[in-house]
């Protein structure tokens, strides 16, 4: 089989609403991504439905890192300290009020929709030729962003709904659908600043949807450089 992409880049985000971490190799599982949202924090003043906070209600939750070190979840906080994803102090550290909080742990990534997400370095760098302006593909918060070898087409990633994926030298994903954007890609990684003309943007010219969903159809392991195949 022919790559059309390599893998330029790999996140995973150990904790839903929070930032990430860019590695060199992930394990794609079959529920997902390794490590990926498998952390949240519930709170009591959240929206009846809907008590898992996240960056979009939330938005200083972007400003807290989460890793994963020797498999032990861990959050660094805007003031610096570090803490064990289960440690009391940590709830007292994100003062994320109103409302307590409590942490959830899953099995299964907790995700809103589908358990990956992928984007191509070729839509950022579209949507920075539209908008006059570089756009941080982190807003995106992809778990696997493509270089696509040959495609000079914009948003070239608009074409895999339906199609399956072979990533490396096992695993396997099927597309499933674009993704429909909400505010949490108007905040700045950085400082959780809004940029309300970027959801705008994406509204008018790209139906709202940037980047694709897909579902693992067999597991293996991600190393960035991978050849990314689509599979008969």
């Amino acid at each position: 089989m022919t790559p059309i992409a390599h893998i330029a880049e790999l996140w995973r985000y150990p904790v839903k609403g929070m930032r990430g971490e860019r590695v060199n190799t992930l394990d794609l599982l079959i529920d997902g991504i390794a490590h990926d949202r498998r952390f949240a924090f519930e709170s009591s003043a959240a929206p009846r439905g809907k008590p898992l906070l996240s960056g979009s209600e939330r938005a200083q939750m972007l400003l807290s890192t989460a890793t994963v070190r020797n498999g032990i979840t861990c959050v660094r906080t805007p003031t610096g300290g570090e803490f064990d994803i289960d440690s009391p102090a940590l709830l007292s550290a994100l003062a994320l009020n109103p409302g307590t909080l409590r942490l959830v742990h899953s099995q299964r990534p907790l995700t809103d929709v589908r358990p990956v997400a992928l984007l191509s370095t070729q839509t950022t760098a579209q949507l920075g030729r539209e908008l006059a302006e570089a756009v941080d593909p982190r807003r995106f918060r992809a778990n696997i962003v493509l270089s696509f070898d040959t495609s000079s087409e914009n948003s070239p990633e608009n074409h895999l709904p339906g199609l399956t994926l072979r990533l490396g030298p096992t695993a396997t994903l099927a597309v499933t659908e674009r993704i429909p954007r909400c505010r949490i890609v108007t905040l700045s990684p950085d400082t959780a600043q809004p940029y309300p003309a970027l959801m705008k943007h994406l509204d008018r010219r790209h139906s709202g949807r940037i980047g694709v969903y897909a579902i693992t159809l067999k597991p293996g392991p991600l190393h960035v450089g991978d050849p990314v195949c689509v599979s008969p």
